[in-house]
């Protein structure tokens, strides 16, 4: 690994790094447009080119959030929630806010099969820390517009405000900020404006920002901790505030997504081994603090520590949609009346009782109905670029190309091996459990673009396979709670049943 402090002298497999003025005065390199590009553009002339993108890309998910709307319930409700995920956490911010408890016994709302019974109350069964934040989200939104919006005049606009600002606002910044770290790693104008692309309007974080789920926050949070930990790893940077950003977001992002405490243990490390003296003094007591919000939250629920989902027994009550049936070992209750909310005592054939051979299920992660590389192509640059860093000693990118394979790769091991079920992530529209690794795979898509890019012939497969990505993404814009396009043509032709 080169030293940061000195400049990059890998001239063949990373692109030239121009520093950036630093935020809040600590400016070394002079003006943002040190780096030249073809045609004369410079930096900030690119970036104009970028906001553009943004603003396209903020109207759309804005337009989709305005659009939402589920299917008329039994009551003939019908208001912008997606399905039973996001609704089991609705359930929980209403509670919390209007009757003063974590228990979702009683809400205006249809029951979600997303739910455990503990001390005999019903509770959600997502880890309550994020709901709290919004429960006090909404409350402030009630309080400044002195009662005009709540959950019971207006429940439309409350939860697309919510929504907006928790989805749409971080996407907002983290294009920004890519936008930036662009002017480090792709200095091509073709790769840049295509990889600008691809993070706007190319990956499932920008589909699933239409609706309440913690994956989208992991990813942005996860970006939130990368780019600091980027400005200290490649440029030498040591201003306590980099830190504290770093640890607070990867901490989050941590909370949000569990195996993204791999994530957090790696920068930790990585960020001590650079910097000790910083890293234990604002690096990890704000990594801690969200960390302790996720125990105290908890425990408000369910007495321990431990997460609502951990407790297996809470599961077991009349009517559970996750109710095991002892003899085969699936789920009982995967057909539910929907009259009575009962189990119909079947056993289900849904995508929730699949526990297919791990070939085969490894395959429609990475190439399958529920592919990464099948209906995100554009990450098969990605692949090229961790290959291309990886196997060159000297290139700069090559510490976040080993995050990229080490994270990845864990993940593909856990959830095939270790997570127990073997459903894809239920009904959803992508393989969620991945979705937070889209900002570090974005990072390295220009690595392996800029090789071949001045090839025609490259070009017009990276913009098909770019066109793909688009698609799936916008498949889901109407409710990402449903199989993706490859699934449900499937599952059109019957070729597969679930």
């Amino acid at each position: 690994m080169n030293d940061p402090t000195k400049p990059n002298s890998n001239a063949i497999s990373s692109p030239p790094i121009a520093p950036l003025p630093k935020q809040g005065g600590e400016s070394e390199a002079g003006p943002v447009a040190s780096l030249p590009s073809r045609g004369g553009e410079s930096d900030a002339g690119k970036r104009r080119l970028d906001f553009i993108l943004i603003a396209v890309t903020a109207g759309a998910v804005l337009g989709l959030i305005f659009l939402a709307r589920a299917e008329p319930d039994s009551r003939g409700v019908a208001l912008p929630m997606h399905g039973v995920n996001d609704r089991s956490r609705w359930e929980t911010i209403y509670s919390l806010a209007e009757r003063g408890a974590y228990n979702i016994d009683k809400t205006p709302w249809p029951d979600t099969i997303d739910r455990v019974r503990l001390h005999g109350h019903f509770y959600s069964s997502k880890p309550p820390l994020l709901e709290t934040l919004l429960a006090g989200e909404y409350l402030l939104l009630k309080k400044l517009s002195f009662g005009r919006l709540s959950f019971r005049t207006s429940p439309e606009t409350v939860i697309r405000l919510i929504v907006a600002s928790v989805n749409l606002v971080p996407l907002v910044i983290f294009l920004a900020l890519f936008s930036r770290l662009l002017d480090r790693l792709a200095p091509d104008p073709w790769v840049r404006a295509y990889t600008m692309t691809a993070a706007g309007l190319g990956t499932f974080l920008t589909g699933f920002s239409i609706t309440l789920n913690n994956h989208t926050i992991a990813g942005f949070s996860f970006f939130f901790a990368l780019y600091p930990a980027f400005l200290i790893w490649r440029e030498g940077r040591r201003a306590p505030r980099l830190f504290a950003v770093a640890g607070l977001f990867a901490g989050f992002a941590a909370v949000n997504e569990f195996p993204a405490l791999a994530f957090l243990v790696a920068l930790g490390g990585g960020l001590a081994w650079k910097a000790r003296r910083q890293t234990l003094t604002w690096f990890l007591p704000l990594a801690l603090l969200p960390i302790a919000g996720h125990f105290v939250t908890n425990y408000l629920v369910t007495g321990d520590l431990t997460p609502a989902y951990a407790h297996k027994s809470a599961y077991v009550y009349p009517g559970s949609y996750w109710l095991i049936d002892p003899a085969s070992g699936r789920l009982v209750g995967s057909e539910v009346d929907p009259a009575t909310g009962s189990f119909t005592g079947q056993i289900g054939k849904g995508i929730d009782n699949q526990y297919e051979p791990w070939p085969i299920y490894l395959f429609n992660m990475l190439v399958g109905h529920h592919g990464i590389f099948s209906l995100s192509p554009i990450f098969i640059f990605t692949l090229l670029g961790v290959w291309r860093s990886l196997r060159s000693p000297n290139n700069s990118l090559r510490a976040f190309a080993a995050l990229a394979a080490f994270l990845t790769l864990l993940l593909l091991v856990f959830y095939t091996f270790f997570a127990g079920q073997r459903n894809y992530g239920g009904m959803c529209c992508g393989l969620r459990w991945f979705f937070w690794l889209i900002p570090l795979w974005l990072m390295l898509l220009p690595e392996g673009l800029q090789s071949k890019a001045a090839h025609r012939w490259f070009r017009g497969m990276a913009l098909g396979f770019l066109l793909v990505s688009a698609v799936s993404v916008f498949y889901c814009a109407r409710n990402p709670w449903v199989r993706p396009w490859i699934q449900q043509y499937l599952y059109y032709k019957q070729w597969i049943k679930y």
